[in-house]
């Protein structure tokens, strides 16, 4: 496994109140009152995978109901889009001024959920408009990783429309980077219980040491 120290970036499934930066909206907590429960940080996917592997998050950066695309959810920001945090973390020289090798990404389901447009992949000359659909608001955004860290994996979560999980597959493979695509994990209301994060950390890790 060649990473080390590790910037994610994720929405509902990778918070937990008080890991992720203040003001983000967030779905998991130790006195959250409906199923899934995750009664500890330590039992969600990332932190298993940080303590089984050795590994140091360097940063958590995952708003809970964010889009990859700047098709947001109503009442939204656009500022909690993941293109617009990587831009964001880019312009304030995070990648140059922290330790970090490796940047997991864990996005697309809310994307999906709220129907936002897709797209076609686009690779350049990318516009206000395309970065409101999903698959070129992708290319820009691993586009935009590739400069900041030196290993990429993208994390695809079950139950996303196909044409995503294709589209995504596409980017990952023309961009020469990882991806996961998950399979049969445990969920309740849409999200992974501490069952499901077991299942995410454990496929990520049997992915990455092949």
């Amino acid at each position: 496994m060649k990473m080390k120290n590790i910037f994610i970036m994720g929405d509902s499934y990778s918070t937990y109140r008080g890991y992720i930066p203040e003001g983000y909206s967030c779905y998991y907590s130790e006195d959250r009152a409906d199923k899934p429960f995750v009664t500890s940080v330590t039992k969600t996917w990332w932190k298993i995978f940080e303590k089984e592997n050795s590994l140091n998050i360097v940063f958590n950066d995952s708003f809970s109901g964010s889009t990859v695309c700047n098709t947001v959810r109503e009442n939204f920001p656009i500022s909690s889009s993941f293109v617009s945090r990587i831009d964001k973390y880019i312009s304030e020289d995070f990648f140059a001024k922290n330790n970090v090798d490796t940047m997991l990404i864990f996005g697309g389901t809310n994307d999906s959920w709220i129907n936002a447009p897709i797209g076609e992949n686009k690779y350049e000359n990318l516009t206000k408009e395309d970065l409101k659909c999903i698959l070129p608001a992708f290319c820009y955004l691993i586009e935009k990783a590739k400069n900041a860290v030196k290993n990429i994996t993208v994390i695809l979560n079950t139950g996303l429309k196909p044409e995503i999980t294709a589209g995504v597959i596409e980017i990952c493979e023309k961009n020469e980077i990882g991806y996961l695509c998950l399979k049969d994990i445990d969920k309740e209301n849409g999200h992974p219980t501490e069952l499901g994060m077991k299942q995410i950390a454990e496929q990520l890790t049997d992915f990455l040491n092949k």
